[in-house]
Order: C-alpha cells, then sequence, then structure tokens
C-alpha cells in the first residue's frame, strides 16, 4: 500500500492534517502499490546532474541562461532565507512574470523544504493580500518596474492586515522594494548578502506549490502540492510529451498558473533549454520556433491559431514536432484539419490545478479526430480513470458522459487549510473528482467535454453546450458561440450568444431551425442573442470565458419569463 499522509507544517494548523489521497481524513478502498510509481524524490534532484553549462532559458538578443546559474544562484537565495529563519513549512511569495528569477526563487525555496505561492501578477491588492494572509507568507519576490510600476503599486495597496507575515520582500529587477511593504527588510536579488551555505533540507512529503483557484465561495480555493508528486508527475509527464536529449520547448504563457509551471517543469526534469517569453507575441514566437529550432511548443488552441495566421508557407514550422494544445478558444473548427494540412501535428492534453497540466495527454500516433480533443490516456503509470455518472456516481460505459474521476498518487495533497472542501474534493475510495465533464472512450481513455458548472440540465437529461454551439457555428454568417441554460416558467432552458462573422448578418430564425433539424427539441435555444463580443477574463493559464456573466445577461433579457 502507497501510503502519502502528510504531517502539518507551520503555518498550516491542524485543519490541514491528513488532507488528500491516502490519509486518515477518508477511507482509502483502491490503493497503488508502490511498484506503481516512481520513488519519492524532491524537486532540487531535478537539476543536480544537469551539466553546468547546459542552457536553460534562451532569452532572445541574452546570454543563455544555464542550469549551472540555475543551481549556483538558487543556492545563494536558498542561504538568504535561511539565515533568516525561513525554512521547512514556510512560505514565499513569488508575483513576477516569465523571468529566471522566478525559477531561482522557486528552487531556492525548495532547498529549504518551503512552499512558493504562485501570485498573477495580474492580480488586484485584495487578491494579492488575502492570498498571502491565507498562506502566512513570510517573504515577497517581485519586479518592482514589471508592467510600468503596476505590481509595485498594487503590492503597496495590501492592507496592514493581509501583510503581517511578510518579513522580507526582494526585487528581482535591480529597482529597490523599499517602502512598498513597511516594517520589512528589503534586499535585491542580484546583489544578496553572504550567508553560510545551506545542505538541502526539503523532505519528499514538504509541500511545494500554492496554486489559487475558484471555489463556490468569495475566498479562492488554495491547491496544495507536494514535493515528492510534483517530481514524479513532472517525469512521468515529460515522458509521456516524448522529449529526447535534443528536445527545445518555447514557454510563452505565464509561470504562475498550473499549465505554464508544468511546461517549464517538465522541460527542466527532462534537462531541456527553453525558449523564454513573458508575453505571447505571434510574430515574435513564430520567428523563435524556427531561429531558435524548438521542437515542442505548448499553448492554447488560440495561440496556434495566431501562429499559423503569421507565419506563410505550406510548412511554416518544419522543425515543430507537436503543438501541445488545450482547447480555451470555442469556435475554432477550422484550425486542427488547418495545422495538419500545413505539417503541423496538434496533441491534445488534459489537466487542472488540481492535477497540474498533462496529467493525461493524446498519442502522437493517433488519428486527428482524436488528436484534436483534451482528454487522452493518463500519463502516470498504475493510475486509474473513472468516468462516473454525476447523479448515482455509478461508472459509465465507453461512449456514455460522466464526471472525470482520477485516481493518481500524483494529484493535490488538499486545499490549504480548507478539510470540508478537500474532503469534498475525493470520493471515498480516493478518486479526485476533476469536475469535469468526459466521454469514456476506447481502452482506459477519454474525451474531455467541458466543466461540470457550464453543463446543462435540460429536460431531464444532461447537455454540453459545446453540442449546440457546433450546430450554430456551421452557419458561415457566425464567427462565434456560447450557450447557457437559465432556468424559465417551463424549466432550465438553452439561449444562445453569437457573434457576427465579419459583415455578415446571421439569421436567427434560420438558425433555430437548423437547431431544430440536428438536435433534440430541449436543445433547441429558447433565444439567440447577438452580441459584439463573447466576453472573457485572461487568466494565468490563458483566456476563459466568463460565463457566469452571459447567464445574468439572459436573466436579464427574458425577466419576464423567468421561474
Amino acid at each position: 500500500m502507497l501510503v502519502m499522509s502528510v504531517a502539518p507544517r507551520r503555518g498550516e494548523g491542524d485543519a490541514s492534517r491528513g488532507q488528500g489521497v491516502g490519509t486518515t481524513s477518508q477511507k482509502r478502498v483502491e490503493t497503488l502499490t508502490p511498484t506503481q510509481s516512481a520513488s519519492p524524490d524532491r524537486l532540487c534532484d531535478l537539476i543536480r546532474n544537469v551539466p553546468a553549462d547546459a542552457p536553460l532559458f534562451l532569452l532572445p538578443g541574452q546570454a543563455n541562461y544555464t542550469y549551472g546559474t540555475l543551481r549556483e544562484e538558487s543556492a545563494r537565495l536558498a542561504a538568504v532565507f535561511h539565515a533568516r529563519g525561513i525554512g521547512r513549512g514556510d512560505t514565499v511569495a513569488l508575483c513576477l512574470g516569465n523571468r529566471p528569477e522566478w525559477m531561482v526563487t522557486a528552487f531556492a525555496a525548495w532547498q529549504i523544504g518551503a512552499a512558493i505561492l504562485a501570485l498573477n501578477p495580474r492580480f488586484g491588492a485584495k487578491e494579492i493580500g488575502d492570498l498571502i494572509r491565507r498562506t502566512g507568507a513570510r517573504a515577497l519576490v517581485l519586479a518592482p518596474g514589471y508592467r510600468n510600476g503596476a505590481v509595485a503599486d498594487t503590492v503597496s495597496r495590501v492592507t496592514d492586515e493581509n501583510r503581517a507575515s511578510l518579513e522580507l520582500v526582494l526585487s528581482a529587477d535591480g529597482a529597490s522594494p523599499e517602502g512598498l511593504v513597511p516594517g520589512t527588510e528589503t534586499l535585491i536579488l542580484s546583489d544578496l548578502p553572504d550567508a553560510p551555505a545551506v545542505e538541502v533540507l526539503a523532505e519528499p512529503g514538504d509541500a511545494c506549490l500554492y496554486l489559487a483557484t475558484s471555489g463556490t465561495t468569495s475566498l479562492p480555493k488554495i491547491v496544495r502540492h507536494i514535493q515528492d508528486r510534483v517530481v514524479r508527475h513532472c517525469r512521468n509527464a515529460a515522458a509521456a510529451i516524448g522529449y529526447g536529449p535534443d528536445s527545445r520547448t518555447v514557454l510563452a504563457i505565464p509561470f504562475c498558473g498550473g499549465y505554464g509551471f508544468a511546461v517549464a517543469m517538465t522541460s527542466i526534469a527532462s534537462g531541456i533549454p527553453i525558449v523564454l517569453q513573458d508575453a505571447f507575441d505571434p510574430e515574435e514566437v513564430s520567428r523563435q520556433i524556427n531561429e531558435l529550432g524548438v521542437t515542442h511548443a505548448m499553448g492554447t488552441n488560440d495561440m496556434l491559431d495566431l501562429l499559423l495566421k503569421v507565419t506563410p508557407g505550406d510548412r511554416p514550422f518544419p522543425g515543430l514536432k507537436m503543438f501541445g494544445h488545450a482547447n480555451f478558444t470555442p469556435g475554432l473548427t477550422e484550425l486542427p484539419p488547418e495545422a495538419e494540412r500545413r505539417g503541423v501535428l496538434m496533441r491534445g492534453f488534459y489537466g487542472l490545478s488540481e492535477t497540474l497540466a498533462f496529467v493525461a495527454a493524446r498519442s502522437a500516433d493517433a488519428p486527428l479526430a482524436e488528436r484534436q480533443e483534451g482528454g487522452g490516456t493518463l500519463t502516470t503509470p498504475g493510475a486509474r480513470l473513472r468516468i462516473a455518472d454525476p447523479e448515482t456516481g455509478a461508472e459509465q460505459p465507453e461512449g456514455e458522459a460522466g464526471e472525470v474521476q482520477i485516481l493518481s498518487p500524483n494529484v493535490m495533497a488538499g486545499y490549504l487549510n480548507d478539510p470540508a472542501r478537500t474532503a469534498a474534493a475525493f470520493t471515498g475510495d480516493g478518486y479526485l473528482r476533476t469536475g469535469d465533464l468526459g466521454v469514456r472512450g476506447p481502452g482506459d481513455s477519454f474525451t474531455f467535454l467541458t466543466r461540470m458548472n457550464d453543463i446543462l440540465r435540460i429536460g431531464g437529461y444532461l447537455v454540453a453546450p459545446e453540442e449546440i454551439e457546433a450546430v450554430i457555428k456551421e452557419d458561415p454568417a457566425v464567427a462565434q458561440c456560447q450557450v447557457v441554460s437559465v432556468t424559465l416558467k417551463q424549466g432550465p432552458r438553452p439561449v444562445a450568444f453569437i457573434v457576427p462573422a465579419t459583415a455578415a448578418t446571421p439569421d436567427h430564425a434560420a438558425l433555430t431551425e437548423r437547431c431544430r433539424s440536428q438536435l433534440a427539441i430541449y436543445k433547441v435555444p429558447v433565444r439567440i442573442f447577438e452580441i459584439a463580443e463573447i466576453p472573457v477574463v485572461d487568466g494565468p493559464n490563458g483566456l476563459k470565458v466568463r460565463k457566469n456573466e452571459l447567464r445574468d445577461m439572459a436573466r436579464e433579457s427574458l425577466s419576464d419569463e423567468l421561474a
């Protein structure tokens, strides 16, 4: 039996005791034996044996940043942290864009057994302050000049109550952080004071990463990952991706999200270079893919769509072996065949904050019809997949939809100091409830459909909005479509929002008739609304549709018909 209980650390409190898979907080019926997963390990071991001169970050216009430099600079910072009493069980907050200092700070914290709190630099003062307070962060690393000083201004407006745990503020860009957080010691990473070297103090079961994710209340959940699980996951995922010694990746999505973090860490676990970008610029990334020999690119489907649009030719990226994608942008139905025609092999992957990205992957040898979809088979050897009926919990057969549930030794340890929501996230036999709807495929495969919160419950049936959207988007006059559910007097009904194609005028009656001819009657939208653009939010993993805003718009427009 694989036992994965973790003792609470300083700042977590008794509420975090026994969280996660295989702990005393839940009865574990299904177990994974030690032979089904790699030996426990520590994150600092990932870079221990990579040659010192091996390039890690390829920074256009600058000298390559090497693995040896990462080891040296993270060890120096770890010594500074340790000299100030920061260590196992503590938290170091990171509020940086994509730059080497992000990983320097992370590996320094991991060496001494501390966790990092990954903060999105676009967060507001309330969000940053809330997460610092709830994790008890003792140190904060930021670039005061980032985004024209916007991050520094935000940090300076965090309330005294929320920043009370902070003792140390460090600058990653050379600008002084003096005065941003009154009463704290301030340092600059490029000019650290001397401190006695420190050994590796971390243990495999130490918390290493906190990610904020949405919840059902006003406060986000804080996903808690631990070292050995992240190490195993990154090695397993890297093998599934198929990195080799000559591979190179490009990263233009944020480190602070589960997707960008996983891209970086699977690359580091393989000892290969990363072409690093702080933001996605299609022209610049296109140029770098070809000039710097990128073999594996990861991102969202809209990123690939833009890359193909700005890069001419039948074979725009001859050295690119694959583009791993997440389908964050609906409506790009022509992208997969276009990419295939132009020699770009698309591979769908699957993940969430609670598992990190790449918990499932499509095979590179699969037909396009499969590769273009998110999902695949689990990347951790011995992990188990279940597609469960959302109402009864019964396991669904091939071809049927249900909640995607995963039993793996590498998922999160739980939500920080939140035993109730941690318990709710796992089944009685240890499977993680992902909250995603998927269809069981052949063997151990599945296809991701949508978030369960987005699923429509209409006429006693579960309906994926994408099914209705696909029919409406067949009309060339429609550029984009989103479908939500609104409860009217006659019960829940679908409502469609469309964005017209350029210079087009959609015929709403024809669209409704198209749905009637192809879908069950309960799936036909009761109303189709035309809007200028689909509301989205720019999160750490990419753009996401604001479904709640669309529901509010539908309720307001149909107020006379509401139940």
